[in-house]
This record gives C-alpha cells, structure tokens and sequence, in this order.
C-alpha cells in the first residue's frame, strides 16, 4: 500500500528530520520536546497562508533557522547548574524558548516602535502646554481671567 504524502508536508518533515538529526546529541526528551515545539510553530504560521505554496513553507521555515543553528542554540541554552552537579558525564542542555519564536512576543523593532511613538506624544503634549497654555508670568492673562471671573459672579447675583 503506497502512501501519497502531500509535497508541503514533506518540507515540513525533511526539515524536522534534519532538525532531529542535528540535535542528536541532546537527551529524547528534550529532543522529543523541541520538534513537538517546532512542529506548533509551524502548523500555526501554516494556518495563516492562504493559499499554503512552497514558498510560504520555506519562509516559515527559514524563519525558525538552520536545524545546526537551533541544535547549538538547544546545547548552549544548558544552565549552569545543570553542569556543576554533574562532574562526571556531560550535563544535558536545555531547551530555549527563543529557539522556537513565539508567535505572540513582539519583535524588538515594535518595541522600539512603540516606545518612539510614546516619547513624540509626550513630547506633543508637552510643546502644547508650552505654546497654549497660560504663562505664568503674563499678568493680563491673570487679569483677564479674574475679570471674567468677577464679570460671572457679578451677573450671578
């Protein structure tokens, strides 16, 4: 019985195994752990193509790195206490979360963005103040207002 396996799944599991043979080195869990990870990723970037081609795949692909890039970024992700309190065989790296991105976490350019973008309100309201507001040393704004003032309460009684 001959299996028909779509070609955009097929890049998908080619770079998953690719990704597997790169991190052979970490313990299965963890390993076992990073492709479940990855294979998230990807099936929620795949949910936004429309229509899936083999250029988006590679694009989310290409996106999550070179399986040797994520394989080292897993070994060197290793904490070291993991490695003091096991002097004898090597310790066993950990996963990291930025090896996998998030498809929630801002980018450090819409950070920035929006810092800038908080900085010229500020900056705005600031120069408004300045330019319209009442000067604090300008004695006919002061006697205007208290004219006004008076002229109120006057026609109030």
């Amino acid at each position: 019985m001959t299996h028909s396996v779509d070609p955009l799944d097929r890049l998908v599991e080619d770079y998953l195994a690719e990704v597997a043979r790169a991190t052979a080195s970490l313990p299965a869990g963890r390993r076992d752990d990073l492709i479940a990870d990855l294979r998230e990723h990807i099936a929620v970037a795949r949910s936004g193509l429309h229509p899936p081609t083999a250029a988006g795949i590679h694009t989310i692909l290409d996106r999550l790195g070179e399986p040797a890039a994520i394989a080292e970024e897993a070994r060197l992700s290793e904490p070291a206490s993991a490695a003091a309190s096991s002097a004898s065989s090597p310790a066993a790296p950990t996963i990291s979360q930025s090896a996998v991105p998030s498809q929630n976490s801002p980018s450090t350019a819409t950070l920035v963005l929006g810092v800038l973008l908080v900085l010229i309100v500020i900056m705005v309201g600031a120069c408004a103040v300045t330019l319209f507001g009442p000067d604090p040393d300008d004695d006919d704004a002061s006697s205007v207002l208290n004219s006004r003032t008076s002229q109120t309460a006057l026609a109030l009684r």
